[in-house]
């Protein structure tokens, strides 16, 4: 079989690294607009190809010489790609998070007999996995509480992170408005409400505050009465940033200075990027998932947590390592044939299937990637 990868940042590199280190692919096409990106792959089972895939018939010919596709663009670009891979017919798991909404291309993935998974990565992703299931051990779910964060291992001030995603995503944490259940009811809060502070056992304090990273949770259950996504950062990062959000540094918008057309955001991001490669290449990924509900008579919550830290052998970061992995997983579930149906098929509805769950588990548990799970009853 032949696997197209769609992007080779930090988190599509390794996953294009990680399928080619599989047996199941006897060649991996890597895509970028950047021949840096490109670099980054290892495999020995991989071909690279630089180009815009939004120019000209490339992705049409790399589409019909692939039998699964994985996509790993910026969110801005995720959704048109999606729908270009998915109108040539081919099976695509992405893990970008697009304005756009997934389930607006199901009838076309169900036209083209085709599956398509969407905001697989690990938040959205691995989280709503878990969503799913835990919604399988309950009669009914009551409340959802996503907490996630990739985080440097070795912080250094004033904004104590690094980015190890799309810089562009992860500005989207602090400005995008964020979607949450709140007593029965979906609602818009502004990013970086709800801040608190909390102990991450083998990290220490951390802070949270609310970001729009629920993904399609909302739609797949819209019965449940209290559900949000929330992102970790080091005390005090989520004060700085909001900081520059009201004073406009984070606005797409131009602005005139010195003869010159400047985007305040772009100026930030280059800011960050100097700050962050300042704290080197070790991350970590603190993750946890509560789900509480409802066992017949009893109350009930499930919990699941991870902590997982940059892998020096492979040069792979905590952020690309839980996210390709999840996305890697799932590629193999539909090269497997264990994906019954067609269409957009949400990473939450894999979870309520025991059978696929436990798959997910095991395959990043060998990749030294270990999901926990306690149960709690009252």
């Amino acid at each position: 079989m032949r696997a197209l990868v769609i992007g080779s940042g930090l988190v599509g590199s390794e996953i294009g690294d990680d399928l080619a280190r599989s047996n199941t692919f006897s060649e991996v096409v890597v895509v970028d607009a950047k021949a840096e990106n490109l670099a980054r792959l290892k495999g020995k089972k991989i071909r690279t190809v630089k180009t815009n895939v939004f120019h000209g018939s490339v992705l049409t010919k790399l589409l019909e010489d692939s039998d699964i596709v994985c996509g790993a663009l910026p969110g801005r670009l995720g959704f048109e790609m999606m729908r270009k891979v998915i109108g040539a017919g081919k099976d695509l798991v992405d893990i970008s998070y697009t304005p756009q909404d997934p389930f607006a291309l199901d009838s076309l993935a169900k036209k083209n007999n085709c599956i398509l998974v969407p905001q697989c990565g690990v938040a959205p992703g691995l989280s709503n996995i878990c969503v799913g299931d835990a919604s399988r051990r309950f009669s009914k779910v009551d409340a959802v509480r996503i907490m996630v964060g990739g985080l440097p291992r070795h912080p250094r001030p004033p904004l104590n992170y690094q980015f190890v995603f799309s810089p562009d995503d992860v500005i989207n944490e602090y400005t995008r408005p964020a979607r949450i259940i709140d007593q029965g009811q979906v609602k818009f809060t502004p990013a970086l409400s709800g801040m608190g502070e909390m102990r991450f056992p083998g990290v220490g304090e951390l802070e949270f505050f609310v970001t729009d990273g629920l993904g399609t949770l909302p739609t797949s259950f819209p019965n449940v009465n209290e559900m949000a996504e929330y992102t970790l950062r080091y005390p005090g990062h989520a004060r700085i940033m909001e900081s520059l959000r009201t004073i406009g540094l984070l606005d797409k918008v131009l602005i005139e200075f010195d003869g010159k057309s400047i985007e305040p955001r772009r100026v930030v991001l280059e800011l960050m990027r100097s700050l962050s490669r300042d704290s080197g290449k070790e991350d970590l990924l603190a993750f946890r998932v509560e789900v509480r509900g409802r066992m017949g008579r009893r109350l009930g919550e499930v919990r699941y947590q991870m902590l997982d830290f940059y892998d020096p052998r492979l040069q792979a970061t905590a952020m690309a390592r839980t996210t390709a992995y999840t996305c890697t997983a799932v590629t193999h579930l539909i090269t497997q044939g264990k994906i019954p149906r067609k269409g957009v098929v949400t990473p939450e509805e894999l979870g309520t299937d025991e059978r696929l769950f436990r798959f997910v588990k095991m395959f990043l548990k060998a990749r030294r990637v270990l999901l926990r799970i306690r149960s709690l009853s009252k």
